[in-house]
């Protein structure tokens, strides 16, 4: 799995660490868990539940993502 450059540093990926699963640095939280509570939840759930992630780890994924919408839809994008 390659990380985008936009996001190392904040995401890591180790195939002897969670088998491979992309997570945030420093910690052993998935980034999907982050996708999968912003689906059904918000942001804070998301921190309450995983203390070890930061609020900066968690926008920049956050931003990431929706700045992909943007380049596929020709938007501004997000700072």
């Amino acid at each position: 799995m390659t990380i985008p450059p936009e996001l190392q540093g904040v995401l890591v990926a180790n195939p002897e660490t969670l088998s491979g699963a992309v997570r945030f640095q420093g910690t052993r939280v998935p980034v999907q868990a982050l996708i999968d509570t912003l689906d059904g939840g918000d942001i804070e759930e998301f921190l309450d539940g995983w203390p070890d992630v930061t609020r900066e780890q968690a926008e920049a994924v956050i931003h990431w993502e929706q700045n992909q919408a943007r380049r596929i839809f020709g938007l501004q994008m997000a700072s």
